[in-house]
């Protein structure tokens, strides 16, 4: 039916979302454990957001989404 085929994109959708955030955390813990000399800080960064113009950016249609990501 149409509303299952909706709810499995959804899922799908999810789950892509996990597997990003979790690439994304992965990808910081192996920047720290190579560099353990190295202070930086990871304020502002984010896996949805991008540089523009030399700022890191969070582009409108990610907004929501992590908004969302925040109240977890």
């Amino acid at each position: 039916t149409r509303a299952a085929l909706v709810e499995r994109i959804q899922q799908l959708g999810e789950g892509v979302f996990k597997a990003a955030h979790h690439s994304w955390e992965n990808a910081l813990a192996q920047v720290k454990v190579a560099n353990p000399g190295l202070e930086f800080s990871t304020e502002g960064m984010g896996m949805l957001r991008k540089v523009v113009d030399g700022q890191i950016v969070i582009p409108e249609q990610y907004r929501q989404m992590e908004a969302d990501e925040e109240e977890e």
